[in-house]
């Protein structure tokens, strides 16, 4: 029997799942985020080797034993990140074949019944992409602010700061998030959270994200400056989408977009909102949906579509059992 080996690999988290090609699996775990941007390409490549180690030894199969390897991965944006990515793991899988793919592509296929739509992704970051019924793909370059994108859960907890501080300096409206952030921290007020940013960020990235679910609980308590953040950035991802979009002439069509990562789960409904606003006001007939899958078993349907196995009845079954 051969078997698929696939990776969802984010900021935050890496998920690995190993399956056979009828939809069973076998080996599934989540590690520490794989992100070659923030971590470097030699952690990036542990923590992909020792992940992929572990399914492989978790049944004793050996490189023939896997027909293909499928990676949806966080930072996969240009060409320059794709050489590095595929030097790293042709070192780990030797002669098995891999793919990889940035993962807006895994998150759409977790999602879509038709072989055409969008995905908008708010995650730790934020990425946009779409396929038009003639196949043909766009996707945004996601490389951060500077380079046009806006819009994950990081950017959330930057402007929080930003107006915590200009809060407690009297520069802009008051916001209950200059007394709820030093609570986070368990500093008395903004002046002893300055340490923690300047001259150096010493706050990891899952501590930062507990900023972004603060500003949703602010949003939801009235604050209105933690509901203008939340509205702001659901604004920017529906333009972005829109973007990606328009880029395949697809504004006047129907069709789905999937929608993926924490942020668009949050508590206060507001970006959500705003999100479909912004996108239905260029894209009318678009219609949001929620993955019917996680973002691992959306890498192992597009794993089955590249070896051009056809997703029946009883693929579909074993994947709803898990």
């Amino acid at each position: 029997m051969k078997y698929i080996i696939v990776f969802d690999g984010g900021g935050s988290k890496t998920h690995v799942a190993l399956y056979d090609f009828f939809g069973n699996c076998y080996f599934d775990k989540i590690g520490k985020g794989c992100n070659h941007h923030s971590l470097g390409e030699n952690n990036f490549q542990t923590i992909i080797n020792n992940l992929f180690y572990e399914a492989k030894d978790s049944l004793n199969l050996k490189n023939s034993d896997i027909e293909l390897i499928y990676l949806g991965l966080s930072g996969a944006d240009l060409e320059s990140d794709f050489e590095l990515l595929n030097k790293s793991c042709k070192r780990i899988f030797n002669k098995i074949k891999f793919t990889i793919v940035n993962d807006a592509w895994i998150i759409m296929r977790s999602g879509l019944e038709t072989p055409y739509g969008a995905v908008a992704i708010a995650g730790t970051g934020t990425n946009s992409a779409a396929i038009n019924k003639q196949g043909e793909r766009a996707i945004l370059r996601s490389l951060g602010y500077t380079l046009g994108i806006y819009g994950g859960g990081l950017d959330i907890a930057r402007e929080a700061l930003h107006y915590a501080f200009r809060s407690d300096e009297l520069t802009y409206d008051k916001t209950l998030l200059e007394y709820e952030i030093p609570k986070l921290f368990n500093k008395k007020n903004m002046d002893e959270i300055v340490s923690l940013f300047y001259p150096k960020n010493i706050v990891n990235r899952l501590k930062f994200g507990e900023i972004t679910a603060l500003v949703n609980k602010c949003a939801i308590l009235g604050d209105k400056v933690s509901q203008d953040i939340l509205i702001k950035t659901g604004n920017y991802i529906g333009l972005q989408t829109s973007g990606v979009i328009k880029q395949l002439e697809m504004e006047n069509e129907k069709f789905p977009v999937v929608i993926g990562g924490r942020v668009f789960d949050s508590e206060s409904p507001l970006l959500l909102l705003e999100f479909t606003r912004s996108l239905k006001e260029i894209c009318s007939a678009a219609y949001i949906v929620r993955p019917k899958y996680t973002p691992v078993i959306g890498a192992y349907l597009s794993a089955l579509d590249e070896l051009n196995i056809r997703i029946n009845d009883e693929i579909i079954k074993n994947l709803k059992r898990k």
